[in-house]
């Protein structure tokens, strides 16, 4: 069985949705991470690090993708 790929990264320059909602424009550092098979783009990597701590005190503290059973 074959490890499940990445989900495909939008284009460098085009905007992106970031896990607190607002809107960043996707380059070489934007910091990110797979969860859950989504791509999630966050505004700093202090922003990635809170989140890989403890998903639920991040700033997706109540997004409907963590509340997912899995």
């Amino acid at each position: 069985m074959n490890a499940p790929e990445d989900p495909p990264l939008p284009r460098m320059g085009s905007a992106v949705t970031s896990a607190c909602r607002g809107f960043i424009v996707l380059d070489d550092d934007t910091p990110s991470t797979v969860y859950r098979e989504r791509r999630i783009y966050f505004c700093l990597p202090s922003c990635l690090k809170a989140f890989q701590d403890d998903p639920k005190t991040s700033c997706m503290a109540g997004d409907p993708l963590l509340e997912l059973k899995g």
